[in-house]
């Protein structure tokens, strides 16, 4: 048996099903009856709210243990499989431990590569009652699939920190007293809880702003494509999330960036016939312009906040980050979906300034067909699985045909 993981330390985790490269192996209370200690949980966190709490509203509340383990991968090898077993114990017990104050739980995490740097496994308990707990993970062996014995366990990670540029500190040492908090207030290496939504609103801002420039520079009025650019991107909220309940088999917990650009081209294409107050290519090629370098900006929430994460990898062009079960060198296809947006935007911008917005229409049409060609190469960098198989052919081919079609036009006109 080797020795027990290192580097336990406060953090936590959503799930992750489905996701390529990481699955939980099961978990248990160390009591049946613990189940019942949720509510506790919940009331704990509200401050005794009415118990006709929303569903949704209740799990961000609740109270959860979050531990994080470091592990060493070390320099070669195929990818790693480990199981790490989780228990804890809360220390503020007054008299026996009952229900909800005692926890085993194990977690398995795939797609471990060797030679990445430390790695981060995270998990997230759930039924536990609030308070300070003492925690120790171990990894246990146990038998995969096409092999003979089970497979070893990765050794414990040094104290230190994660490959530059990240300046993530790798903990050690095999226990650890944590504290149980809830969803928004907990840690993960690596995640940057509030990073999510300041970003992506730094974003929308910044778009608006852009177009509102380029349409008053122009003597547009501003006002009546402004509130119509504000009803894109709500139309561009909804096609994300319908995107990714298509895409994930129903689940609502997540976005999808093609569906906000698919359900916000919708609403400017819509716009444009109809007739936005301004002539019909300015508004689009303005509109189109502010979508892109909005999404440069927003797009790297993505990476801070753990989600649309790329595979593990060794390559020297990867960067520690974390899907908030499993942190460790990866492709950044985050960053390169946001640069993408920064330089096919500011590019749109450029054609923009030099031909005027009035002759400018096409140019949203390229700018976005751009966008979504570049967009399916780096789709093959991220770690999930293809929900269908010529998903990306058949995406890319539309794009392909309208970024011609729109330089066509841009050329005729």
């Amino acid at each position: 048996m080797r020795r027990a993981l290192a580097g336990i330390g406060p953090a936590t985790t959503m799930p992750a099903a489905g996701r390529a490269g990481t699955k939980p192996a099961g978990a248990k209370t160390a009591d049946a009856t613990a189940a019942a200690a949720k509510p506790v949980a919940v009331a704990a966190a509200d401050g005794g709210a009415d118990d006709e709490v929303p569903r949704w509203a209740a799990k961000a509340l609740e109270q959860l243990l979050h531990v994080t383990c470091w592990l060493d991968p070390g320099e070669d090898g195929e990818r790693l499989t480990a199981t790490v077993r989780f228990t804890g114990q809360r220390t503020d017990v007054t008299g026996n431990p009952g229900p909800g104050d005692t926890f085993a739980q194990e977690e398995t995490y795939q797609g471990i590569v060797p030679g990445s740097g430390p790695v981060a496994v995270t998990a997230e308990v759930r039924g536990v009652n609030p308070g300070t707990w003492s925690v120790t993970a171990r990894p246990v062996s146990r038998a995969v699939a096409g092999q003979s014995r089970p497979a070893a366990a990765p050794e414990p990670a040094a104290a230190g920190r994660v490959p530059w540029p990240r300046r993530v500190t790798v903990q050690a040492g095999p226990n650890t007293t944590v504290h149980t908090a809830s969803t928004l207030r907990s840690k993960v290496p690596g995640v940057i809880r509030y990073a999510y939504a300041c970003l992506v609103v730094l974003g929308v801002l910044t778009g608006l702003a852009i177009e509102g420039v380029l349409l008053a520079a122009g003597h547009y009025p501003v006002l009546r494509p402004e509130l119509l650019s504000v009803a894109a991107v709500a139309a561009g909220v909804i096609g994300g999330k319908a995107w990714y309940a298509a895409v994930s088999g129903g689940k609502w917990d997540g976005w999808c960036i093609q569906g906000f650009v698919g359900g916000a081209a919708v609403v400017v294409a819509a716009v444009a016939v109809v007739g936005p107050g301004v002539p019909k290519g300015a508004f689009l090629a303005a509109a189109t312009s502010a979508l892109l370098i909005g999404m440069g900006i927003g797009r790297h929430a993505c990476f801070w906040a753990g989600c649309c994460t790329g595979r593990p990898t060794a390559s020297r062009w990867g960067i520690w980050s974390s899907d908030r079960r499993l942190g460790c060198r990866r492709m950044p296809v985050q960053l390169y979906e946001a640069w993408t947006a920064l330089v096919v935007g500011a590019a749109s911008l450029s054609v923009i300034l030099a031909l005027g917005l009035p002759r400018s229409g096409p140019v949203g049409i390229v700018a976005l067909a751009a966008y979504t060609l570049v967009r399916q190469v780096i789709l093959g960098l991220r770690d999930e699985p293809r929900h269908w198989r010529y998903g990306r052919t058949v995406t890319a081919t539309l794009a392909a045909l309208a970024l011609i079609a729109g330089a066509a036009a841009l050329a005729v006109g």
